[in-house]
């Protein structure tokens, strides 16, 4: 019964129109609009590169080494296991034109392909002919294209010779687009494309040069993806083999995208949060224009659990309302835009009706509803029938019924873990909602001080003849004072503005701090051991030139640490996570610091020994003895930690978090050395 009646006294109250709601409904609307605009185009996004992974891929799989092709046994598994299959080398070179005595160069992104390439997708060239008879041998110059930037930076025509490494080349065309360019990775300049073939007298990739072959695979249409990566990795993964495949075709992008998309719906939250506060002034505002129909109602029987089910029935009614324009919201502008954002994205998007992130949205809206108007509903169920004949209203208790506060309490934590649940980064969407909620504890403090402080001075005696100051100290300090939620809106709103600004300074501070007086001006790589002194000589010959650095390095796989896959040891550390440089020395690094550990004689030829940095050895948990392989050029060498070192990244000078004797890497191949 008293449901009943009290669903027929909302519903009746709601005839009234939406008068005091509109911020409600406002507050409501952008809050959950911005989450589910946010969510909306991750999930585009993220379902473009889903559907269209084989094309950004270049293939249904693709397996890759660093600095070698495959082996005899790879390939065998390779081509048992593709209905197609096709090889790709990319590396970084330099284009050399010359014209008469004027030579000028450009950094260039190579991509050496097969016949077969590509797999999926189609290349764009201008003129638009076929990729095969753009790369195809005439005149007994192999055919090239690159990309229109370079060709304008080098003021390139179709038909104009340039060179790579010692090979000639041929432009026969200028690159529109590649279909597996967002899957590519980051590439340090444009792109040129030639024929694997034609690289065979270029001199660019022979033992040492810094290069990777990738094999990418056309699989049957009942292919288990799964049991392929394991057979892959069970096999070959200890010789440097790394898988990729069409489920997640460009993991870089989609990492980025979601890394983005976690911090605006943070923001979004923090922005839902201020309209919470709004929303609870809305709904004190209208309860307490309702304060003498509260009372008649209590007057006439009506017990404080019929008048807590009309208001709630009432506000839940809006709070569906406000929540469902949210979410419309979030979903239809998106939409609308998404011819311009999809092109201005360099990858594939679905920009569809995606019920997740519209689900997401309403969770949050309906919860942060709950959250700020169960407060205030809780004590206008305790407004007395005596409202009626004096202003008792605001005699209410501060603190409603100790159920109220439990439920607050819980709905409170459900919120948490709710944001916590959907987030791809739930460490940092939990420390987010506890830095929101501590802000609006703290923010509230800070309100109820104020309140006290208006009231102490209201009532002082300096302002007595100031009647201006006196009423104006009184509003705040007195009671119905609106100083909390004023201060709560202001302060959080201000609050995570201050806290992007102080990011963004924090970050500007910290790259300028840590940047060294003196940094390397030029870097270059890929010098070779027989060009070194030459190098080292034209280098030191230049009066600009004060200081020149040079170490050895290799790039290797860190596949196991104590004879355990390194991964079940290390998780998903950098130091693991793809190929790293590696180098060997006789003499500790001048720009590092031995913390542990001796380093090894000049003169050492033992077992292979590494001395490994510090701080990246804390974090994975290694200690000196520890054993630890690694892959190099398709050969495991397994060395023992002697010593650690403190290695600062940030000076910007030449440094490894590997150094290894120099006997363990006795046919070190290549440098990479740097100058200012």
């Amino acid at each position: 019964m008293s449901l009943s009646i009290a669903t027929r006294i909302a519903r009746r109250e709601l005839r009234g129109g939406l008068q005091g709601f509109r911020i409600f409904l406002t507050c409501l609307l952008l809050g959950v609009g911005a989450i589910a605009a946010v969510g909306t185009v991750r999930v585009s996004i993220e379902q473009g590169l889903q559907q269209e992974g084989a094309t950004i891929l270049g293939g249904d799989a693709e397996v890759s080494f660093t600095h070698r092709s495959a082996g005899d046994e790879e390939q065998a598994w390779l081509a048992n296991t593709a209905n197609a299959l096709s090889e790709i080398i990319d590396f970084r070179s330099m284009v050399v034109v010359q014209r008469g005595e004027t030579i000028e160069t450009g950094l260039t992104q190579v991509k050496a392909v097969d016949n077969a390439y590509p797999l999926y997708g189609a290349i764009v060239l201008k003129p638009d002919i076929p990729l095969g008879q753009a790369l195809a041998v005439k005149d007994a110059l192999p055919g090239a294209v690159i990309q229109q930037i370079l060709i304008d930076r080098l003021g390139l025509t179709i038909g104009d010779r340039f060179r790579l490494g010692e090979q000639e080349f041929r432009l026969t065309a200028a690159l529109i687009r590649e279909p597996d360019s967002a899957g590519s990775g980051f590439g340090l300049g444009p792109r040129t494309i030639v024929a694997t073939t034609a690289l065979a007298q270029s001199g660019l990739i022979q033992p040492g040069s810094l290069f990777k072959v990738h094999y990418r695979m056309l699989l049957a249409q009942n292919a288990n993806l799964d049991q392929l990566k394991s057979q892959a990795e069970e096999q070959f993964s200890t010789r440097g083999l790394r898988w990729r495949d069409s489920r997640n075709g460009a993991p870089g992008i989609q990492l980025f995208v979601e890394r983005i998309a976690s911090f605006l719906v943070i923001v979004g939250l923090a922005g839902l949060a201020v309209g919470g506060v709004g929303v609870s002034a809305a709904v004190r505002s209208y309860l307490g224009g309702k304060t003498a129909t509260i009372a008649t109602l209590k007057t006439l029987g009506a017990d404080g659990r019929t008048i807590f089910q009309v208001y709630m029935i009432q506000i839940g009614v809006l709070t569906i309302l406000g929540v469902g324009l949210g979410v419309a919201f979030g979903a239809l502008v998106p939409l609308a835009f998404s011819p311009l954002i999809s092109a201005a994205l360099p990858i594939p998007t679905d920009f569809t009706l995606h019920i997740q992130p519209l689900f997401q949205a309403a969770v949050y809206g309906f919860l942060t509803a709950i959250l700020f108007t169960l407060w205030p509903l809780a004590k206008a169920r305790d407004i007395r029938a005596a409202s009626l004949f004096r202003d008792a209203a605001g005699r209410v208790n501060a603190w409603p019924r100790r159920r109220y506060v439990l439920i607050t309490g819980l709905v409170l934590a459900s919120l948490i873990g709710v944001i916590t649940g959907f987030s791809e980064i739930p460490k940092l969407a939990l420390w987010a909602t506890g830095g929101i909620v501590a802000a609006l504890l703290l923010l509230m403090l800070a309100a109820l001080g104020l309140r006290r402080l208006a009231g102490w001075m209201g009532r002082s005696k300096w302002v007595r003849g100031k009647p201006a100051l006196r009423l104006a100290f009184g509003a705040i300090g007195g009671p119905g004072s609106e100083a909390v939620p004023v201060v709560l809106s202001l302060g959080l709103g201000l609050t995570v503005l201050a806290a992007i600004g102080q990011i963004d300074t924090n970050l500007r501070n910290a790259i300028a701090r840590d940047l060294p007086a003196i940094a390397p001006a030029y870097f270059f790589i890929d010098i070779q051991k027989d060009q070194l002194e030459p190098f080292l000589t034209l280098a030191r010959s230049n009066a600009g030139v004060t200081q020149v650095d040079a170490a050895p390095m290799l790039r290797g796989v860190i596949t196991r640490i104590n004879d355990i896959p390194a991964a079940e040891v290390a998780g998903d550390h950098w130091v693991i996570r793809g190929d790293r440089g590696i180098t060997y020395a006789e003499n500790p690094p001048k720009n590092s610091r031995i913390t542990q550990g001796e380093w090894w004689p000049a003169d050492y030829t033992g077992p292979p020994l590494i001395s490994f940095a510090e701080e990246e050895a804390n974090e994975i948990g290694l200690k000196i003895g520890d054993m630890l392989t690694v892959n190099i050029l398709g050969r495991d060498i397994t060395a023992r930690i002697a010593n650690l070192r403190a290695v600062d990244f940030s000076d910007a000078s030449i440094n490894f978090v590997v150094t290894m004797n120099p006997a363990a890497l006795a046919g070190g191949l290549y440098l990479e050395s740097g100058g200012n």
